[in-house]
């Protein structure tokens, strides 16, 4: 399945391979680099993040077979990335979908005088042979080092993927509720996002909500709040429902629209949210590594050692910063956490077949629904 962002996360691994080979055309950046994405707008196709010098390039991918005026419009989008990250990167094939050599004419576009000090690099690929599998490039243009870092950078995620933690289809029904209520009544000195999920939390802690099993949640107000705050802010950010002052998107408004047709715990309402996660969630992504993973590493003794080989096959990738704590807890015997609600929610939508009360399956590792993934994006 050659998704847009499956296909972008490809250059990604590959652009991170180099620089952790030493690529002259990547001197810009340290060896110690990962790609990952943001969760606020506006919203790149993958970060590469270097933490040895504190940057960052957001690119934009754009695929085959697109008109001229598609790519010359990434190269807008590559451009506006700067403001919020210290480089921007383009993406494109070398040729459009009627045969004109559009890397090369973005290449002369950014030659020119007013384009020369623009912190923005070229990648052109091959449109017949780019495939999740290969994704070689070239390098047009190569990024230099920036005098003035951006003003005010936006979030970065530690991991490429939507981050989901117990919130029930219901709660999150609630909260586009009160998203789109507080977003008509803007009040000073807080957020639209703050005031909202102070309102959900009052009927969490009521017990006037339902965990995804249908029973009522039980939570005691205190410190815990801003943790869930949290897990909910950076879901529906990261999915792309609400902006990142809690403002709804246009994503946004037809997931409300769907509540309020259908109900929040109605299957169309839970496809729809499947599809967000997958998409602009990147989870398709995602499973995409692990069955590829799985299909090269082979059988492992335990789900155990089989997710601490996949974390390390993701930190080797790219894809991932590992978490030291964890790495140092799974070495020790301790019981392992990668994943865990990634597990929970894919079981919940229905993307992943499940074993028993367990969905690894010795000797292969995870079982996704391809079908029903395959039906959902179609």
């Amino acid at each position: 399945m050659n998704s847009h962002d499956v296909l972008a996360f490809a250059i990604a691994g590959e652009a991170v391979a180099r620089i952790r080979a030493a690529d002259p055309d990547w001197d810009v950046f340290s060896h110690n680099v990962h790609s990952t994405s943001s969760r606020s707008w506006p919203l790149p196709d993958f970060v590469i993040v270097d933490e040895a010098h504190d940057r960052t390039a957001a690119a934009e991918f754009k695929p085959p077979a697109q008109t001229k005026r598609e790519y010359l419009t990434g190269l807008g989008q590559a451009v506006a990335y700067t403001r919020d990250f210290d480089h921007g990167l383009l993406v494109l094939p070398s040729v459009a979908d009627d045969g004109y050599p559009i890397g090369t004419h973005v290449q002369e576009v950014l030659d020119q005088e007013i384009g020369r000090d623009l912190p923005v690099g070229l990648l052109q690929y091959d449109p017949a042979q780019l495939s999740p599998a290969h994704a070689d490039f070239e390098v047009l243009r190569k990024l230099e080092p920036r005098a003035n870092r951006p003003a005010s950078p936006v979030a970065i995620e530690n991991s490429f993927w939507a981050k989901w933690r117990e919130a029930s289809p219901q709660e999150l029904g609630l909260l586009l509720e009160y998203l789109y209520e507080e977003g008509r009544t803007p009040a000073a000195g807080r957020s639209i996002r703050d005031r909202a999920f102070d309102r959900l939390w009052a009927e969490m802690v009521a017990g006037r909500t339902r965990h995804w099993e249908g029973e009522s949640r039980k939570l005691e107000d205190g410190r815990q709040k801003v943790g869930w705050g949290k897990n909910f802010r950076n879901f529906v950010g990261h999915i792309g429902w609400a902006a990142g002052d809690g403002a709804l998107t246009h994503e946004g408004l037809e997931a409300l629209h769907i509540v309020h047709q259908y109900g929040a715990e109605s299957q169309v309402f839970l496809d729809h949210l499947a599809r967000a996660v997958l998409l602009p969630g990147k989870h398709l992504v995602l499973l995409n590594e692990i069955n590829e993973f799985q299909d090269s590493a082979g059988g492992f003794g335990s789900e155990a050692e089989w997710l601490d080989a996949l974390e390390q096959r993701l930190e080797d990738a790219g894809m991932l910063k590992r978490n030291p704590a964890r790495h140092q807890a799974a070495s020790q015997g301790s019981a392992r956490q990668f994943l865990k609600a990634e597990k929970q929610l894919w079981r919940k939508l229905g993307l992943i077949v499940p074993r028993g009360k367990r969905v690894y399956h010795e000797g292969r590792g995870f079982i996704f629904d391809w079908g029903r993934i395959t039906a959902l994006l179609s």
